[in-house]
């Protein structure tokens, strides 16, 4: 399918120049040819294709509403108009359909796209069996489309290149800014809730952790302005060309983390400090570069995996469960001795070993339909086997070697994509990634981005004439 290939990009007529325009008038922009080293090597006219605006202005709505999602749905449900908090949704919606009656119009239809369709349609059907209900494997697709959207909106994201930088940088001041001054406020909207239909929607959580205030800012929740702050400083961080401000902006990013007390993505903070470094030319011998871009992805996705299955031939979590202890593990105790216990509990008795309980069939849609049942996983790889059963290790291992052959180095789209996706594969140990704003976006746009520049021969060691790039963008 040509939407999909960076490849398939045309140049502009010679010595026509068309003017750079996010949200103007104009789709043609200025892009800049990348060397291997992520350094300008030239200038050519390349057009955005058809959609790509609509699917860019969609995802960036999005993005806005999903940082500022309390003080949006605290007004919006003041002024009873609380339905325009799922507009983006429905952009998002109307983008996915749109896609695939353009397939379907053109009859081209790519094989990874189809394979991805005829999965979701079965674990549909597996979703209706388990749960006695069309509605809740239905709901359960809805839940994920931020991710499906995210893959979507990959390739014209390619094709936008380091321009997203200013939309990141902005996007990353409102999360930085809401969380200091709650810092030092309390927001009107936190622990406000609002009716729809017969569900209570929760604007942005109140809680403490021992006794100390659990920091939202503009967010729904503590963890979300934590993850929000770390992937879009993730994306300034490595496409900021002055050093000294991308360090600032890194700094500042895990101070507002530690703020927010969320002691997962403050690990994962750490992890990626570390790791950031060997982006800098001869700061690290290759070698030492690519085994750690191919050996880090499989590690983390090991232990991901290893954690809840562990629960089912060992107790050890109930050790440091007790909150009584006071150790900064009682959450995640908590976890290993009961939720990913009785996750599995439910998946057996409720579902099958072998194909999981099916769309919807845990998570947000289980929440609506079967309280009783509920379980939010807390563990992205969980969340899968729940949903797809044992082909959640095909796709757990499917992601997890594309993005090990993804050059950790070098091309500066290329690298930030290697470390969203060590971010969602470490995040993933305690939060179910795939549903959600921020995190189920950089799930789709990862994963389209590593499986389609590993997929075939295409992008192996050859240079994308068409597009004007080099080697930057390749298979190891």
């Amino acid at each position: 399918m040509s939407d999909l290939n960076v490849g398939t990009h045309h140049q502009d007529a010679p010595g026509g120049q068309e003017k750079m325009a996010f949200l103007g008038a104009s789709s043609h922009f200025q892009r800049q040819v990348t060397r291997p080293d992520g350094m300008a090597s030239g200038s050519q006219q390349i057009m955005l294709q058809q959609g790509d605006m609509f699917v860019l202005m969609t995802l960036f709505v999005f993005l806005i509403f999903e940082v500022l999602q309390g003080p949006l749905r605290y007004y919006l449900s003041s002024m009873g108009g609380v339905v325009l908090a799922y507009v983006p949704k429905g952009l998002m919606l109307l983008a996915l359909v749109a896609l695939v009656v353009r397939v379907l119009w053109k009859l081209r239809l790519d094989k990874t796209v189809l394979a991805t369709g005829a999965v979701f349609a079965l674990f549909v059907l597996v979703g209706i069996y388990y749960t006695h209900r069309i509605s809740q494997p239905l709901m359960g697709v809805f839940a994920l489309m931020p991710m499906l959207f995210g893959v979507v909106a990959e390739p014209a994201i390619s094709r936008f290149g380091e321009r997203i930088l200013p939309y990141a940088i902005a996007l990353w001041l409102c999360v930085a800014i809401g969380v200091g001054y709650n810092y030092f406020h309390t927001m009107p909207w936190t622990g406000f809730s609002y009716q729809l239909g017969d569900a209570e929607v929760e604007v942005s959580r109140d809680w403490t952790y021992f006794g100390v205030e659990r920091i939202a800012g503009f967010a729904r929740a503590s963890f979300e302005a934590a993850m929000q702050l770390l992937v879009l400083g993730l994306v300034c961080s490595v496409l900021l060309r002055n050093r000294a401000l991308a360090f600032s902006v890194w700094v500042a990013t895990g101070v507002l983390i530690a703020i927010t007390t969320t002691k997962t993505t403050l690990g994962l903070y750490f992890v990626l400090t570390i790791l950031l470094p060997l982006l800098v030319p001869r700061a690290a011998p290759g070698v030492i570069k690519r085994t750690v871009g191919r050996v880090a992805p499989f590690v983390l996705a090991l232990i991901g995996v290893l954690l809840p299955a562990s629960t089912q031939f060992s107790k050890i979590g109930s050790s440091f469960a007790n909150q009584d202890s006071g150790t900064l593990l009682v959450s995640f105790g908590m976890r290993l001795a009961q939720m990913w216990p009785d996750t599995f509990t439910m998946i057996f008795k409720h579902g099958s070993m072998l194909l999981g309980r099916g769309l919807g069939g845990i998570g947000a849609a289980q929440k609506i339909f079967e309280p009783d049942f509920y379980s939010p996983a807390d563990n992205v790889y969980l969340y899968l086997y729940a949903t797809f059963g044992v082909l959640a290790l095909a796709i757990i291992w499917a992601f997890t070697r594309a993005l090990s052959r993804l050059k950790f180095a070098g091309n500066r789209m290329a690298t930030l994509f290697w470390f969203l996706g060590i971010s969602i594969l470490m995040e993933g140990w305690t939060v179910s990634c795939v549903e959600g704003g921020t995190t189920a976006i950089a799930a789709g746009l990862t994963a389209a981005f590593s499986i389609r520049l590993t997929k075939g021969g295409y992008f192996r060691r050859k240079k994308v004439v068409s597009a004007g790039l080099a080697e930057s963008i390749q298979c190891p």
